[in-house]
């Protein structure tokens, strides 16, 4: 069964569709900003999050850094990752194999090609995710920007375009994780942390090989958790 949280987004997103499709926010227009959201659906900043996050991935809307959430057509129908399914265990691990087969060599890249800028914005998602009280709270959310970061750092333009494209709900939810084991929840972020630590590090020593073996590592131990609740 999904969480409320997960109902509200998908209400939310419905809507905004519904209101781009019925013309109401044309192509170009920007939509309102996530405070204006939260209160016309009287929901939280993570619901709304969410919403946006689906509905870029279904190609509707586009951030633009700074500025706002444009839409930007009536959706794409080459390839889709509908967030309506991502807290199914099925494709959870598809989405997974999908990562180790980009994200590994974004990390390569990045450790290649990556300027102090780069670095710099890697670096803090690795201080803003060191707060365990915060981290627990917006855990896909830090996740997702510490990958973006990656990408952006790869200095490929097409690996923060395909990340932009499939959006935060490629951060698989551990809400199956955390049934099967209530405890868990802080020592997986904890290890997660770590993984990413590492994958940071290696990235400033401009360490490609590890750069990459860190990052297949970190995704590798996602996949093995989630085959672990697959029904035999």
């Amino acid at each position: 069964m999904r969480n409320r949280r997960d109902s509200l987004a998908s209400v939310v997103a419905k809507d905004i569709a519904d209101r781009i499709a019925a013309g109401e926010y044309a192509i170009g227009d920007k939509i309102p900003i996530e405070a204006q959201l939260c209160e016309i659906y009287n929901v939280s900043r993570t619901v709304v999050r969410e919403a946006i996050a689906h509905l870029r991935s279904e190609g509707l809307l586009a951030s633009r850094q700074g500025v706002g959430v444009f839409v930007t057509g009536q959706g794409s129908t080459t390839l889709k990752i509908s967030a309506e399914k991502t807290g199914e265990l099925a494709e959870i691990l598809e989405i997974l194999e999908l990562r180790l087969g980009v994200e590994v060599e974004a990390a390569g890249l990045a450790a290649q090609r990556r300027d102090q800028q780069a670095l710099d914005k890697i670096m803090q998602n690795i201080e803003k995710s060191s707060d365990v009280e915060h981290f627990n709270e917006y855990p896909r959310e830090l996740d997702f920007a510490f990958h973006m970061a990656i990408a952006e750092a790869s200095e490929n333009s097409y690996m923060p375009k395909f990340m932009s494209f499939i959006g935060p709900v490629i951060i698989p939810q551990s809400k199956l994780i955390h049934a099967s084991v209530p405890k868990i929840t802080r020592d997986y972020l904890a290890k997660m942390l770590d993984e990413h630590r590492r994958i940071a590090d290696a990235i400033e020593r401009r360490d490609v090989v590890d750069a990459r073996d860190a990052m297949r590592f970190h995704l590798a131990g996602s996949l093995e958790r989630y085959r672990k609740l697959k029904p035999s």
